[in-house]
């Protein structure tokens, strides 16, 4: 993936967060009475709308730096030990 196509992608995320959060607060203000019986919840489902498309660009970013950090690592080599006529140092 791109990072053209990455950053559109966030945005059409955020785009549809934020059309339901102005739809929950416009209705809100407009007085719809399943709303106003429940401004908080609806402040809140608003607010959480948002900040959780945020927390995962954020995320989604991050891992994907940490990604390209180690495949950008030169290669290591790895050591085994020899396999031991002894296993787990049971003796007989």
């Amino acid at each position: 993936m791109t990072a053209a196509t990455w950053l559109k992608a966030r945005l059409v995320e955020l785009g549809a967060a934020l059309c339901t959060a102005f739809v929950l607060i416009g209705g809100l203000a407009l007085g719809v009475p399943f709303l106003r019986s429940r401004i908080p919840e609806t402040f809140l489902y608003s607010f959480c709308c948002v900040s959780a498309v945020l927390l995962r660009a954020g995320l989604d970013l991050g891992v994907r730096s940490i990604v390209l950090a180690v495949h950008h690592l030169p290669p290591r080599h790895i050591m085994i030990p020899a396999i031991s006529r002894y296993p787990a140092g049971v003796v007989r």
